[in-house]
């Protein structure tokens, strides 16, 4: 037996040292990088108060000019993607595919490997997987394969066909049908039935989809078309407005509604159970749905069937993973598989435990509702006792959720999740196929399965990014566990840097609980009058007209802009702010300009990249800070200059 001496003192001493030194080394390169990222992003020779977003990005697209990213959250997916296919890079399985006992993580890695081992994509493979019906091929792919067989219209049935594709996750040919949140109760789902948004793209790339199935030149270019000309008598139905709005109906209803439509059927093929006559869903545009239905019944079965096929094959392309190289099948596994991937990141990189970043992230996620909180209190838009009580219980009642997993997750209820799914070893198309219908499924199952606690609560989502995102019915802001990377995010990162990215986006999404769009729901994800009467303020609304200037098509992600940055500044720098504002040490710039030159991080890239529902990068970075008297004053801008704004916009 061994005795152990008792360490002498001069001996813990330099225990002590060695590991406070390791600590701030730690500390000091987390932030040295970072500081040493944002000067070569820079271009001194550009006046701040002429052009921020060149001053401050103005070298980011050489920098990374070799790079497969092009602005700093594809940098983020990138690092993400690198990470898990070197944790994949000498897996061992430790199930068997064969006897059906795979783990998650198996699932994971054999969806990878055959997306790898695909050479070219063959979207025909799809179709020869799912057809209209069991005995009845696509009238199409029949002409390809026997050109003198007979196409049997008689046996196609148009609805049926998309029940069938539907439990594959399409949803957009003839009409929508979604799972949305009640509006009389938002733990509760319902089927929402409306119009379509997707439209067919013109004809030639029609004929070229149709070419690369196997259709000879001619005869695709004819179909091609026929479909072009089908779309366009379609877009003259969608025109049919809709005076009522959302409106729930019986399937009995629906079914005196449209006596051609066997809504009944339709749902039980899609759901595999049958629902009772007085189910209740929910309609949208039902004029246009009884026209359809018309119109329809003197159409060519071959026709409905072609462009089904089209729309569906669409469909599929833009949802497979679109090469087979490793970032591209490993961004496919992060959208196709996410909670498993997400479970497996929080194992693999977060040591199983992320106590310390939830610690964290809390406390600069509450420190941050404590500014608005106040901000709230000043009361700038005079709002009355019951709205502003409604404002502060809902920002009081807000949540937020790293890595989009329920709070007891462990390896068995991933395992579970994924269950049903057997991947084959060699055939990509098989596989994604199968994942598609495991989304579908798990969307559908919420219209039974019991209301999850709050905190067991997680979004089913069409994919993976790195992007924070603010769920309106939910009251809930899911950060995924991408975003907890430099440069937005690293527990070690000076309280400066983590509020300029991380503390920025994140008082971004708490925002959109407050812009027009998200203050019409209270605490509980619940449409309420108080919400509505705030939006008539007059105060409120010459907010909304100021900003309109100049004109966007996204004002709500403006405003959330302008105010995200307000409170995430006011955060760190108010006088009596718990949080470390102080000049850092590695650093000669100072605070305030490290703070916005950290924001304007979020925004650097090529400005290559597009945006439905934003602004572009530069054009959302330059109106955020030309707002903001902060900014102006601390880079000393002048009326005339570009950075400036006489006319400024202000809420709350």
């Amino acid at each position: 037996m061994h005795l152990h001496q008792a360490p002498s003192t001069l001996a813990l001493f330099l225990l002590l040292l060695l590991t406070h030194s390791a600590r701030k080394g730690v500390f000091a390169s987390v932030n040295e990088k970072h500081i040493q990222a944002i000067t070569s992003y820079m271009d001194p020779l550009v006046n701040p108060c002429d052009d921020y977003y060149r001053y401050a990005c103005g070298n980011w697209a050489n920098v990374h000019s070799n790079e497969q990213y092009y602005e700093v959250t594809s940098l983020m997916d990138h690092k993400v993607n690198k990470r898990l296919i070197n944790y994949f890079q000498n897996y061992q399985l430790e199930g068997s595919a064969e006897a059906g006992n795979e783990t998650y993580t198996d699932k994971l890695f054999l969806y990878y490997q055959t997306c790898r081992r695909t050479k070219s994509f063959q979207l025909k493979r799809y179709l020869q997987f799912v057809r209209p019906s069991v005995y009845l091929d696509w009238q199409l792919m029949l002409e390809v394969r026997n050109p003198n067989a007979t196409w049997p219209a008689e046996r196609f049935n148009w609805q049926f066909t998309l029940a069938k594709l539907r439990r594959y996750h399409f949803k957009g040919a003839f009409f929508e049908h979604i799972l949305v949140e009640d509006d009389s109760d938002s733990t509760r789902y319902v089927i929402d039935l409306d119009k379509p948004t997707d439209k067919l793209p013109d004809a030639i790339v029609i004929a070229a989809l149709l070419i690369q199935l196997g259709v000879k030149k001619m005869r695709a270019i004819e179909v091609a078309k026929q479909l072009h000309t089908f779309e366009n008598e379609l877009k003259v139905l969608r025109r049919i407005e809709d005076t009522f709005g959302p409106q729930p109906i019986s399937l009995y209803k629906l079914q005196e509604m449209m006596p051609d439509m066997p809504w009944q059927l339709y749902l039980q093929l899609v759901l595999s159970y049958t629902l009772k006559e007085d189910y209740e869903v929910q309609i949208n545009n039902r004029d246009y749905f009884v026209a359809l239905i018309n119109f329809l019944r003197h159409t060519k079965p071959s026709l409905i069937d072609n462009y089904i096929m089209v729309k569906f094959a669409l469909f599929l392309m833009k949802n497979s993973a679109g090469g087979f190289t490793k970032m591209d099948c490993m961004w496919d596994v992060r959208k196709k598989m996410d909670m498993a991937v997400n479970f497996l990141y929080k194992q693999q990189f977060y040591g199983g435990s992320d106590a310390e970043y939830i610690a964290d992230i809390e406390r600069i996620f509450n420190l941050t509702r404590q500014e608005f909180s106040a901000r709230l209190n000043n009361n700038r838009m005079k709002l009355l006792p019951n709205q502003l009580d409604f404002l502060k219980r809902k920002l009081s009642a807000m949540r937020f959720n790293i890595g989009n997993l329920p709070a007891n997750v462990n390896e068995r209820f991933i395992d579970d999740y994924y269950g049903e799914v057997h991947i084959n070893t060699n055939d990509y198309y098989k596989n994604h196929l199968l994942l598609l219908k495991l989304r579908s499924r798990k969307e559908h199952d919420q219209l039974t399965a019991p209301t999850p606690s709050p905190s067991d609560y997680h979004y089913i989502s069409d994919g993976d990014s790195c992007t924070p995102f603010y769920l309106f019915r939910k009251n809930l802001v899911v950060i995924p566990y991408a975003f907890l990377q430099p440069p937005a995010y690293h527990i070690k990162m000076h309280d400066i840097l983590k509020m300029g990215i991380f503390g920025f986006v994140l008082t971004h999404e708490i925002m959109h609980g407050f812009e027009s769009s998200g203050v019409l729901y209270d605490f509980s994800g619940m449409s309420d009058w108080l919400g509505s009467s705030i939006l008539s303020e007059e105060e409120f609304n010459i907010s909304l007209t100021c900003w309109q200037y100049p004109q966007t098509d996204s004002i709500d992600e403006r405003i959330a802009d302008f105010l995200g940055i307000r409170v995430a500044y006011d955060t760190l720098f108010h006088p009596n702010s718990s949080m470390n504002a102080r000049q850092p040490s590695f650093t000669d710039i100072t605070p305030r300009r490290l703070f916005f030159l950290t924001v304007a991080q979020f925004f650097c890239g090529n400005l290559l990249a597009t945006f439905t529902d934003h602004d572009a990068d530069d054009v959302r970075l330059q109106q955020t800070l030309k707002q903001f008297e902060a900014f102006t004053l601390e880079y000393e801008c002048q009326p005339g200059d570009a950075m400036f704004e006489k006319s400024r916009c202000e809420l709350y």
